[in-house]
């Protein structure tokens, strides 16, 4: 089945880590999940002059913008990412997935371009296990 774009979103945690409350971010436009796997080098002399690997860690990057809407709980709790130094708890969502984990803030930039609408863009980066459900 194919999937819609309008139908993948981002939430965060506005509640506390055992109580959650998913609040998702207002004004999204798109958002981006790249799955990372790390690789661990295993090449010696008897590998001929190939270079071999084994897996190694897993991590996972989110990417996503939409308007700026400073009032929008969803972007305020965002905001503490940066401001408080705080771990996210996000899920990206699509129609049969959920993707849920922690998340540290790597970049938050906002955009005012003269004559268009401002936007907010988000760069995350996954903080130990994330979990997918059905």
């Amino acid at each position: 089945m194919k999937v819609a774009g309008t139908d993948v979103f981002i939430k965060v945690n506005t509640g506390t880590e055992g109580s959650p409350v998913w609040t998702k971010v207002g004004g999204q436009k798109d958002a981006t999940m790249t799955k990372n796997l790390g690789a661990m080098d295993v090449t010696d002399k008897d590998s001929q002059g190939w270079e071999e690997s084994l897996p190694g860690n897993k991590s996972i990057d989110l990417e996503f913008d939409g308007f700026l809407i400073e009032d929008d709980a969803g972007w305020l709790e965002m905001e503490k990412g940066f401001w408080e130094d705080k771990e996210l708890q996000l899920q990206l969502i699509t129609p049969a997935k959920t993707y849920q984990g922690k998340f540290r803030l790597t970049k938050a930039p906002v955009k005012g371009p003269e004559g268009g609408a401002a936007t907010a863009s988000f760069s995350l980066k996954s903080n130990g296990i994330i979990t997918v459900t059905p």
